[in-house]
């Protein structure tokens, strides 16, 4: 039977883990480090031990799992906001370092360290790929990846399997507030707690539902082999700030305000998931339009566990106008039974001989405009002369009362007290609220000028780089248009290999003549991987591509899939036919950007001048290149063109084959009818030393050489691969 031993918290995520292994019969562990949580009925034994502690190793040994399944960063028993977040990365990073050697040493065949999207916090163009460079830049998310290559470090010193796996924004229908950690509960809980929802229109994510992503992890730890040791779970399904906010703000039963705080650049992070579902056959069933109107009903139902007795009381005021009310009628109410025992503590109704001294009506103004503000102040401060008043109607036998000069002062007072306290009550609330949103305004400020300023440290990085090695500068560009137009006639495309490798920073690099719009025949290629469209295709086969190149821009690989070029251009004659396509591959990610598409414009450009120029140069010396009225080279073109080809093999730019014709009795002008209509426009035939004729196939080799020799052997022109004859 299958052994797991899972290693956190008991939140909805490790729950729902439980149960899917012990639905496909799996035996289960578990480790946990707080002794105040009972052992969920699945579990077979459950210890409570620190991460650290030595009994660790004592715990594997006595379990013997063949998995281990660290939830790591979705371990919420770790606390990362707050003032103690570098003690607690310092502890996690301890913690996975004693779980995975312990795991190690007692032979346990693969541990699963759970990482998510916060590894990557600078903004992608494309989707991430498991191969793309971490870009980590808060604490936790550099704790977080630094545990990530302690995981991945295992797996090639030990023999123990280790695997990362990437869960994107993974969310679910939280338990309480503390579980609240997706961008989709925190935003729930900010529209119940304000009212009022911040967004940012620039953000761009997906999120994994927490169903999807359990399912995900038991049929990769159930396989028997995996390809990789990092793969990404995502659901790939785009999300904005403010379209989210909206969603929720639909599903709410009362009005809710979305504040609309776009600014700075787009930040876009959504992960691949091409590696993992199609290694292990996953799709993703769940998405967020269905499951956020489902998360907003159950907040609102549990209020209790995720709202704390002051929010409860404000959430309120968000409600219909008939709760509204009764909350602002509360304090009028409170302020109206107080009077009372101030009213006869101040007329001696109750008989305190320490108290005849006290104005408490004073005090009990004071009071309500402390606590409440102008409002309450004003209001007891009304209540306060209506009990002047009844005092003295009820004492006095006469009217004398309403010309005591007395009376007027104390009431004067009061109201003054009253108003200037409450107005003081009134204003430091106003400065506590508005010192609020400013704080919240400035961090999320402060967090687009640090993705700004990351941007900015990029490119004043790239271009020091690129004054340093003065690769764009004009004696740049005028050595590139110098060995252009320096190169052999009929070299031109092979030196431009050269220079398109070199300045674009790839070593595979391709270039492709376009037969009118239908097919492409591959002119020269700088590796096995440049050619790997082969040597002719069709181009309604690779559409994607040329969509974009017959609208005359650069083709860019957004979606970094490995069986396309990384980038494309082509090139135009002056009847805006594509006559060249320039494929590039393998180019870094941090070079595909609008300034190297334009330079990739740049230099095709020069280099189809160069080569419509050598074109041009070749007809024009036709006469002396070609024996009369025929399509043969003379000796010397010939020649020079084996030279070329020679080279460029050597190099590994092309391939070519020599077929060495037998002309038996026929002439040289009966050979060429014959030969020419059946070779291709980039194939020679010339003349050899000896008075014989060869054929030069270019971009053949010798096995696909022997496709031709058949078919002039059909028109009875017998050739030879080797020089024989």
């Amino acid at each position: 039977m299958n052994t797991i031993l899972i290693i956190g918290h008991y939140d909805s995520f490790t729950k729902m883990l439980i149960n899917k292994f012990y639905l496909e019969q799996w035996t289960i562990y578990t480790l946990i480090n707080n002794k105040n949580i009972h052992k969920p009925k699945h579990v077979i034994e459950q210890y409570v031990f620190d991460y650290r502690s030595d009994r660790i190793r004592e715990i594997i040994k006595s379990c013997r799992p063949a998995v281990i399944l660290y939830t790591g960063v979705y371990d919420s028993s770790y606390k990362w906001d707050g003032d103690n977040i570098n003690d607690t990365g310092i502890n996690f990073t301890a913690d996975l370092n004693n779980i995975i050697i312990s795991a190690s040493m007692e032979g346990v065949k693969h541990f699963v360290y759970i990482s998510s999207e916060i590894v990557f916090q600078e903004e992608y163009m494309v989707d991430i790929k498991e191969d793309m460079p971490v870009s980590p830049s808060s604490y936790k998310s550099i704790v977080i990846s630094l545990c990530e290559k302690i995981v991945l470090h295992f797996s090639n010193t030990s023999n123990m399997e280790t695997t990362v796996v990437r869960l994107d924004n993974m969310y679910g229908i939280p338990k309480d507030r503390q579980s609240c950690i997706d961008p989709f509960s925190k935003m729930i809980i900010e529209a119940m707690v304000k009212g009022k929802i911040r967004v940012n229109g620039k953000r761009i994510f997906s999120s994994l539902y927490i169903k999807d992503a359990v399912e995900a992890l038991y049929l990769f730890i159930k396989a028997d082999k995996r390809k990789y040791n990092l793969y990404h779970i995502s659901s790939m399904d785009e999300i904005t700030g403010d379209k989210l906010a909206k969603l929720i703000k639909d599903n709410f039963t009362y009005p809710i305000d979305i504040i609309d705080q776009t600014l700075g650049l787009t930040k876009r992070i959504v992960l691949s998931n091409k590696r993992f579902s199609s290694e292990f056959d996953f799709e993703v069933r769940n998405h967020y339009e269905e499951i956020i109107p489902m998360m907003v009903s159950y907040m609102f139902n549990h209020k209790k566990q995720f709202l704390n007795s002051d929010e409860t009381n404000n959430i309120k005021n968000n409600k219909p106008w008939i709760y509204s009310s009764i909350r602002k009628v509360i304090p009028f109410l409170e302020c109206t039974l107080i009077f009372i025992p101030v009213f006869m503590l101040s007329h001696g109704f109750i008989k305190i001989p320490y108290f005849t001294a006290v104005n408490f009506y004073l005090l009990y103004v004071l009071l309500f405009a402390i606590v409440h503000g102008r409002q309450q102040a004003i209001f007891a401060s009304l209540l306060s002369l209506i009990g002047y008043i009844l005092s003295q109607m009820i004492n006095s036998i006469n009217s004398a009362f309403i010309i005591d000069e007395y009376i007027y002062m104390e009431i004067i007072q009061i109201f003054i007290v009253g108003l200037s306290v409450g107005q003081i009550k009134d204003r430091s609330k106003e400065i506590e609220i508005n010192f609020n949103e400013e704080i919240d305004f400035l961090k999320e400020k402060l967090k687009d000028i640090t993705a700004i300023n990351s941007s900015n440290r990029k490119i004043k990085d790239y271009y020091t780089d690129k004054l340093i090695s003065s690769k764009e500068s004009i004696g740049r560009i005028y050595d590139i248009t110098s060995k252009i137009h320096n190169s052999e006639k009929g070299e031109v495309l092979f030196a431009a290999l050269d220079i398109l490798t070199e300045i674009m920073e790839t070593k595979d690099v391709s270039i492709y003549f376009a037969s009118g719009m239908k097919y492409c025949r591959l002119a020269s290629a700088s590796s096995s991987k440049a050619s790997s469209l082969g040597k002719s295709f069709e181009m309604s086969k690779y559409h994607m591509i040329f969509d974009i190149l017959k609208m005359g821009q650069v083709y860019i690989n957004k979606t970094l899939d490995a069986t396309l070029p990384m980038m494309a251009s082509a090139l135009f004659d002056h009847e805006e036919n594509m006559r060249i396509v320039i494929f590039l591959w393998d180019l870094p990610y941090e070079r595909m950007t609008l300034y190297n598409a334009n330079l990739l414009t740049v230099v095709g450009a020069l280099i189809y001048s160069a080569f419509v120029r050598d074109v041009n140069y070749m007809e024009a010396l036709a006469y002396q290149r070609y024996i009369p009225e025929t399509t043969i080279l003379q000796e010397e073109a010939f020649s020079e063109m084996l030279d070329i080809y020679n080279r460029a093999k050597d190099k590994g730019y092309s391939e070519s084959s020599v077929l060495y014709i037998q002309k038996d009795d026929k002439s040289i002008y009966e050979i060429n009818k014959i030969v020419s209509p059946m070779l291709r426009a980039t194939d020679y035939i010339g003349l050899r030393p000896d008075g014989g004729l060869a054929i030069l196939l270019t971009n053949t080799n010798e096995k696909e050489a022997v496709h031709v020799i058949d078919r002039l052997s059909m028109a009875k022109i017998k050739t030879y691969l080797s020089y024989s004859i």
